[in-house]
This record gives structure tokens, sequence and C-alpha cells, in this order.
């Protein structure tokens, strides 16, 4: 039964994968076309990473862990203790998620500081797009959660707020 388990929930994690990448490209283009304070250089290199975004979640050492956790990661609240725990059960997938993805703040060696302009674009792009995969998912409470988590200025809180307004 345990198998069973493990099958039906990486099917499961591939699809949801997939489905995240296209609400990646589709907030991508949305983004690009109404904010006017980038270059187009900086919005073709936006769509290009779109399609980028996320590949090595299908690796299987990132793919074994989101399989075991899938189902309890759509059922939790972001920024939870149940979330947190459930974060830590991924660690060895999310470490080389980080490792491969310059859009998470663990990449960089100064956490957001060390983000281009692009970087933190595509992340808020990312964090708008998983608010999909929970029930009370808000890209502005998450914000604010992350502010907590990741310890950036209230300048750049404004910017991704700035951002994700342009995502609705």
């Amino acid at each position: 039964m345990k198998i069973l388990k493990f099958i039906i929930g990486y099917i499961y994690a591939q699809i949801a994968i997939t489905i995240h990448k296209f609400w990646i490209t589709y907030y991508t283009l949305k983004f690009c076309k109404r904010y006017k304070k980038i270059t187009k250089k900086e919005k073709r290199k936006l769509f290009f990473r779109s399609f980028s975004h996320d590949w090595s979640k299908y690796s299987w050492i990132e793919a074994k862990g989101f399989a075991t956790t899938i189902f309890d990661l759509k059922n939790s609240t972001y920024g939870s203790n149940e979330y947190k725990a459930l974060l830590d059960k991924l660690k060895p997938s999310l470490n080389h998620h980080y490792k491969k993805n310059k859009h998470h703040p663990e990449y960089w060696k100064n956490g957001i500081n060390g983000m281009s302009i692009t970087n933190k674009i595509e992340m808020v792009i990312d964090w708008r797009s998983a608010t999909r995969r929970h029930a009370n998912g808000n890209i502005f409470e998450s914000i604010n959660i992350n502010q907590k988590r990741f310890g950036y200025s209230d300048e750049d809180k404004y910017f991704f707020i700035e951002i994700a307004e342009y995502l609705f």
C-alpha cells in the first residue's frame, strides 16, 4: 500500500509541477504585458525563464521528495508549523532545488540582496503561482510571511507588492 501511495504521489506531483509551470508562463506574460518599468531585454529574459522555470523538480532527487509530501503540502497553510515541518521532511529535495534555481533566495549567498531584478520578479511570480495550490493562498500574505522568513527590507517588500499587483 505504501508503494501505491508513493506512485500516486509521484504522478500527482509531476502533474502539479506541469500545472505550476503553466501558471508561471501565464503570469510572466501578463506581467510583461502590463509592467513598463523594465526593458524589453529583461522581459524577453523573464519570458525565456518561464519555460525553464523549475525543470529540476522533474529530477528524481526532487520528485521523490515531493511524491511523499505532495498531498500534505496541498492541504497545509503556508507559513504554518505544519508547513515548516513538511519543509524539514523535504530538506534534501529542497536543497537540491535551491542550488539549481536562481529565483530562490536560498540560491544566493546574500539571499534576496544577491538577486537581480529579474530573479526577484520571477520569485514573486513563483510565489503567486504557488498560492494557487493552497485553498487559503494569498500572495500579499505570502510577501508578509516571507519578509520575516528571508529578512528583506520594507523597500523590497513594497517592490514585491507592486509586482504582485500586476499579476491580477
